[in-house]
This record gives C-alpha cells, structure tokens and sequence, in this order.
C-alpha cells in the first residue's frame, strides 16, 4: 500500500458504495493512468488490482513475500476487469478486494473500484499456492483460511 493509503472499515467500503467487502482504502487518480483519450487507462485498473492483492494477501496471512522457504508462491492464473464508467484525473476512488471462494490450494478474488457511491469498474482472479519449486501446489495457512472465512465471509470448499 502507498503511504498516503489508509484501509477503511467494511461501513466505510459500504458507505463507498461496495457492500460485502471488508478490505479497501481511498486513492486518487494520477495523471500518469491516463490515456490519450484523458480518462484512467485500462491497464491500470489491472495494476490497481495488483497493488491491492499483495498488501491484501500480506493482511490475511497468506504470504509474507519474503521469498523465504515457508512462503508460497502465489501465483495468478487468470485475472480479468469489467470496465464500466470512465474515471479522470484527481478523481478520489475506493479500491476493495476480497477472496470469494477458497479451496485446499487456490482462490477466487473479487475486485470493484468505486467513486461517488457507483461501481466503475470490477474484477475477479485465480490464484493458485505453489510451493518455491514453482511447480507443486501448496495448501493455504490456516490463519489465512480462517482470516478469509472470518473477514471476507469466503466460501470454503474442501
């Protein structure tokens, strides 16, 4: 998360106008997420994603990113963005992230970007746990699981 990003309540993700997540902050729209057409650039809605599932991951427990031997590698299978409304420059959103379903070595997460109370644009992701070889699945930590199932009410399925 940057420095000036401060993570929000589950009433504040509500009141934003993203009901049922439990983790997100407020940003603002930089001048360099814009494209030629002067509204945020597609691919940054992407690298917003990005940027809220490493310090979401971090949060629930699910890795360090260390890279040391007890951390997974988690790695994103498939990812994809609805794009909605426009955004623009100086525009104050709300980014929220949350894992939907978990199961023994994967996850489903959810993304919405909103400002002004409306949803601009969402997101969803695999992710899959490797061990450090890169190549065989790891089970999530239980921490991680309960703080998913807990926080996030995720559907676990075994």
């Amino acid at each position: 998360m940057h420095d000036h990003q401060t993570l929000l309540t589950s009433s504040d993700l509500t009141d934003s106008g993203l009901d049922g997540f439990a983790y997100g902050y407020r940003d603002r729209v930089r001048f360099y997420e814009l494209d030629a057409l002067n509204h945020v650039n597609n691919v940054v809605f992407l690298k917003w994603f990005e940027t809220i599932r490493v310090s979401y991951a971090i949060s629930r427990g699910l890795t360090t990113y260390s890279h040391g031997a007890d951390d997974p590698q988690l790695v994103v299978r498939h990812l994809s963005a609805d794009y909605l409304t426009p955004m623009y420059q100086n525009e104050i959103y709300t980014l929220a992230a949350r894992t939907r379903t978990i199961k023994h070595s994967s996850m489903i997460m959810d993304y919405a970007v909103a400002s002004n109370g409306q949803i601009r644009g969402t997101g969803d992701c695999v992710i899959v746990s490797l061990e450090q070889d890169g190549r065989t699945r790891r089970a999530h930590f239980p921490h991680a699981v309960r703080a998913m199932v807990d926080l996030d009410g995720s559907e676990q399925i075994d």
